[in-house]
């Protein structure tokens, strides 16, 4: 398995990291909601980033949309090094630079492709357990929860259930962009017993 955002439609990406739209949608079968988890002044930053090598049209494009996420109040930041990146990649003169559709779709492209690492993909808990938890091995004193890789399985051991889903949420996020969202602790309780074994 790959990051499961790098499957999001390039648009999809943008609309929910710029002007923050609830996405929803299903990758591999798995269904998720797109979060953020880049604050805006990252998300300037790395949507200046991605544009300052295009050309002007693609820049004027990327000016147009930052300029408007602004104006609606979607994307917000006070960093001064975001304003010093924007003043570096986005000139006066682009202003005057006239762009076509094309210039914007590519603009969009480019931001959505940055814009990748500040997503992921929020799962219900019965989706963390049937597509990445292959079991849970119960010790005398700990759980150690096996996460599915693509070759072997990752280990998160805890001594109290309760403590198990934090890190199974680092975990993935760093391996998939995933994070299981609103969990309430008795179904990840139940969910455990059944996937319980005494030897993974």
């Amino acid at each position: 398995m790959t990051w499961l955002v790098d499957k999001l439609d390039p648009d999809a990406v943008f609309r929910a990291a710029v002007y923050k739209e609830r996405i929803e949608t299903t990758i591999d079968g798995v269904h998720c909601t797109v979060d953020v988890i880049c604050p805006d002044n990252v998300i300037a930053y790395l949507a200046a980033k991605a544009v300052e090598e295009a050309p002007a049209e693609v820049k004027a494009a990327a000016l147009q949309l930052l300029d408007h996420a602004y104006r609606c109040g979607a994307l917000r930041h006070n960093d001064s090094s975001v304003f010093r990146r924007a003043r570096d990649v986005f000139s006066d003169s682009l202003k005057q630079v006239h762009y076509e559709p094309r210039h914007a779709n590519e603009a969009r492209l480019l931001m959505a492709k940055e814009l990748r690492r500040c997503v992921v993909c929020k799962i219900d808990v019965f989706t963390l357990f049937e597509r990445f938890i292959s079991c849970v091995e119960v010790g005398s004193r700990t759980y150690t929860y096996a996460i599915r890789r693509d070759k072997g399985v990752f280990h998160v051991i805890v001594e109290d259930v309760a403590d198990a889903l934090d890190p199974i949420n680092r975990l993935l996020t760093a391996q998939y962009r995933v994070a299981a969202a609103d969990v309430d602790l008795e179904t990840f309780e139940a969910l455990t017993r059944i996937y319980a074994k005494p030897f993974c």
